[in-house]
Formats: structure tokens, sequence, C-alpha cells
């Protein structure tokens, strides 16, 4: 899954971003592209991709008598002894389809007609949450949960794909296009009633896949709730990098007798 993502949006993003050019972007879009920002985003997202990449393929191959598996803490332990194939193929069907999500969008006018911009903020999105996520893979190496059964062979080999538990990537992905989404729609009709309907999606979709994913044995919980973090995180932060200058929240000062009050406004 890994390599087909970074192919994907590496060549989706430098197609877009060589075709759309600065103040393109319609009046009423909330977003704007700004050349050196999506250059170094760009950069950002090539260079932890890279990162992760030679970290990961600098992880030995080794048999399992010779690995030292860590202790299981309390809370990871419901993973151990799982292994669902459909739970496997479930999540798989879950994080592919995911990416298909953001088309959706364009079920709207206004977003139909940014299509370009969206789709390079997404690549972008994608593309440094794979980034991240391969580096923080590569420097953990934590072993999967099924390396933990007792009736393996000893003389198994265990690849870095073995050692890749933390964090899980098919949920960072889900989260990072669900939130994604949810952003994007909240951005382009703030006093929509759907409003809270979207955000429940967003939220529930990744916490599904995840949840597949330790019940196929591949990652723990924690495993799951980091990369949720992560994704969320990635997909909800760079559509808010890209609005337009005067669209971002709202802070002030108001003095009082007794000290000062800040306020934050938020949509």
């Amino acid at each position: 899954m890994r390599a087909y993502l970074i192919r994907y949006y590496i060549l989706l993003h430098l197609l877009l971003l060589v075709g759309t050019l600065p103040g393109q972007a319609q009046l009423e879009s909330p977003y704007q592209l700004s050349l050196p920002r999506e250059l170094g985003i760009s950069l950002a997202g090539a260079g932890s991709v890279t990162a992760g990449y030679f970290l990961n393929h600098a992880t030995d191959e080794v048999v399992l008598s010779s690995l030292s598996l860590p202790k299981v803490p309390s809370f990871d332990r419901t993973s151990l002894g799982r292994d669902s194939e459909s739970a496997a193929t479930g999540s798989d069907i879950v994080a592919y389809g995911s990416l298909l999500l953001p088309v959706t969008l364009m079920a709207d006018k206004r977003m139909a007609t940014d299509v370009k911009q969206l789709t390079i903020i997404f690549a972008e999105t994608m593309l440094l949450n794979q980034g991240l996520t391969d580096i923080i893979k590569g420097l953990a190496k934590r072993p999967r949960p099924y390396l933990y059964d007792a009736s393996l062979p000893a003389d198994r080999v265990v690849s870095a794909y073995d050692r890749s538990s933390f964090l899980s990537n098919h949920t960072s992905t889900v989260a990072a296009a669900t939130f994604f989404v949810g952003r994007v729609f909240a951005d382009y009709h703030p006093d929509s009633k759907l409003k809270p309907y979207v955000w429940v999606a967003t939220a529930t979709l990744p916490a599904v896949g995840g949840l597949l994913r330790v019940r196929a044995g591949q990652h723990f919980p924690s495993d799951v709730v980091a990369g949720y973090a992560l994704g969320a995180i990635m997909g909800y932060t760079i559509p808010v990098l890209h609005r337009r200058k005067g669209d971002e929240r709202k802070w002030t000062l108001t003095p009082l007798s007794s000290g000062m009050l800040f306020t934050y406004q938020l949509n």
C-alpha cells in the first residue's frame, strides 16, 4: 500500500501543480494557492517520503529467535492471538475507498469549480501524511502482534514489514482523507446543518478501519490511536493552511476591569 500511495500522490501533485498557477482560484473559494507555500509543502512531503523509505529499508531481516520482543502493555494485549483475514480485507477496502471520498465533494458546484486546487491540497495532505507515517515506522521498528504467536518457528525470517507496527498506515491514511473532507466541507459551508453529520462520519470511518486492523492482528490499539491522531492532524491542518487571508479564525483581546478577555472564534 505504501509504494502505491507514494507513486500516486507524487504524480498527481506534480501534474496539477504544473497546471494550476497561484491566483487562478475562483473568488468564492475559501482557499488560495501560493507557489512558495505549495513548493514548501511539496518538498517537505517528498523529503519525508524519501527519509521514510530509507529508514524502513535500513531495517535488516532477522530470524525470529534472535529478535527480542518487547513486553506488550495491558492496553495492547487485545491484539494478541488475532488473525482475521476478513478483517484484513475489510481494512484494505476502507483504506483504498477513503481515497475516493474527496470525489464526493465534486457534487457541490462551488467545490467542483475549484477541483484543481482542492486536488493539490489533498495530494499535499496525503503525501506528507504518508512520509511522516513511514518515518515513524522506520524509527519505532515495533514488531507486529502476530510475531508474538508462540507457535511460529524460531527460524522464521522477520522482515521490515513485520517490524512496522507503530503506527498504523491504514488508519492514518483513512483519517487524513476523511478529516480533509470534513474540513473542506465545513470551510465551504460554514452554516450548513449537515456539518455535524459530516464530522461524525469523518471521525467514525478511521475508527472502524483501525478496529479492523486490530482484529486482523496487524496492529496494536496504540498503533491505531497514533495513526488516527496523525492522519486527523494532517487532514485538518493542511486545508487550514490554505485559507484565504481574512478567512482565518478571528482572535481578539478585550480589556476588562479585572484583566484581559481572550476570544477565539470557531466555525
